[in-house]
């Protein structure tokens, strides 16, 4: 057997979700900081890190043929594969070409251990209760302005796994259950990532709505703390439950400075008898649409989102057309749809009052329309009022606003990681910037 990696380059993959994105920044910093060369070329590496999702099997099918194509160009990379599918399907994913280490959730964190002192092999852990303890967060970071670094946004994973568990959902079983890191700890991280130049905190995780900590309290408390950070930096949350979005949390969005105007829920549904079937809050999230309804009237500019699954299990057209008046009356700036996809193992799996795949696509055709043409609306909205951006890329110039629009607009004199103020000039036709205009520059 071949001996451990001692030292090497390495390039990273990510695949699905935001959580799985921070996971593997974070990761990417403690190998740097062990002397590991990261680099985006595979043809360069000596080892190729993917952190997989399974949250369709339809998102399954595309990373194994990803796998295949990454050995078939780099095939002297040894192949590391983690996350969801890697806890999900270890044996399968072991015997492909190329791969050597699969490594489930529950020893993500310790993969730069594994590199070192293994030379392959299925690591995977099992959650059980014990997994409620106090999830540990990497305090490793590297500065925005760093040799070959691409983000300026900074992730921190304030929570991981999930205590719900929706009839057609494998997460829980994958990430085990839910679990916070302190508030201490996180107010930390967040200052040393402002301190090193950060300025946009993301607070992430797999359902950051559960995020708590004993006394300290839960995600607004955390609010209130990172808000106490001095330094001119804003904070965005990713995807909440209707059960987490409160008007207090909403006031947060609509209201502070430092948070930004963005809002993201995973509704999945609106139907009321279809929630029901999935296992999901009905009342909370029939509320939570009223919420939004009132929240979008108050905040016309602020971004909301959504997480919207079409064809489930006795979803019938007139349950169907529930959801596609709601995405209309909330004025959604984008949303991400899904066709059902049965996983193995769920309750959702049983159910036979099926929707046929053509029907699937058709519905989420025309609700990717409803979404398209409420975020043109949006857009027009927002035109005449200047966006800050935070510069990402100089040729051209793109940024993200604080209500979530990408933006684009011809290359300048402007240093990446500073802020701009820039004028929305439209919808994107292809891909998902939006034309814009400078207003005032200024160099951070």
């Amino acid at each position: 057997m071949a001996e451990p990696v001692k030292a090497a380059t390495i390039t990273i993959r990510s695949i699905g979700c935001r959580t799985n994105q921070e996971e593997m920044e974070a990761l990417s910093a403690a190998l740097f900081e062990e002397g590991y060369r990261i680099v985006d070329a595979t043809e360069d590496a000596d080892i190729i890190i993917v952190n997989t999702c399974s949250v369709t099997a339809a998102t399954e099918s595309r990373t194994r043929r990803f796998l295949k194509k990454l050995n078939a160009a780099a095939p002297q990379a040894k192949i590391c594969v983690t996350g969801c599918l890697a806890q999900q399907d270890p044996d399968e994913l072991l015997n492909m070409q190329g791969v050597s280490w699969v490594v489930g959730n529950r020893l993500k964190g310790a993969i730069q251990h594994l590199l070192r002192t293994t030379s392959g092999g299925i690591h995977t852990g099992a959650f059980s209760d014990k997994s409620k303890e106090l999830l540990e967060i990497s305090t490793v970071m590297i500065p925005p302005d760093a040799p070959g670094k691409h983000r300026t946004r900074f992730s921190v994973k304030i929570q991981e796994g999930c205590d719900f568990h929706c009839s057609y959902c494998i997460v829980p079983r994958l990430r085990g259950p839910s679990r916070s890191a302190s508030v201490e700890t996180v107010t930390a991280v967040c200052r040393k990532a402002v301190s090193t130049g950060y300025k946009e905190i993301v607070l992430t995780g797999t359902h950051i709505g559960q995020f708590t900590h004993q006394a300290e309290g839960g995600l607004p408390e955390l609010l209130d703390r990172l808000l106490l950070i001095e330094g001119d930096f804003r904070i965005r949350l990713s995807s909440l439950d209707p059960r987490d979005c409160t008007d207090e949390l909403l006031g947060y969005i609509g209201a502070s400075k430092k948070v930004c105007s963005h809002v993201h829920v995973s509704l999945q549904n609106c139907s009321p008898e279809v929630l029901g079937a999935m296992r999901r809050p009905v009342d909370p999230t029939i509320a939570c649409i009223e919420r939004l309804a009132v929240f979008r009237k108050q905040y016309p500019l602020a971004g909301i989102g959504a997480d919207l699954i079409v064809g489930f299990p006795g979803e019938t057209p007139e349950r169907f057309d529930e959801t596609c008046r709601a995405c209309t009356a909330l004025e959604l700036s984008y949303a991400h749809v899904f066709r059902f996809s049965s996983r193995p193992g769920t309750p959702a799996a049983l159910l036979t009052e099926t929707v046929s795949e053509s029907e699937k696509t058709a519905r989420s055709d025309r609700l990717r329309e409803i979404v398209r043409q409420s975020r043109t609306n949006f857009i027009k909205k927002v035109g005449p009022v200047p966006q800050r951006i935070i510069v990402e890329s100089v040729f051209p110039v793109r940024g993200v606003t604080s209500n979530y629009l990408h933006v684009e607009l011809p290359g300048g004199n402007v240093p990446c990681n500073s802020w701009m103020e820039v004028l929305v000039r439209g919808a994107s036709l292809h891909g998902r910037y939006c034309p814009a205009q400078p207003v005032l520059r200024k160099v951070a």
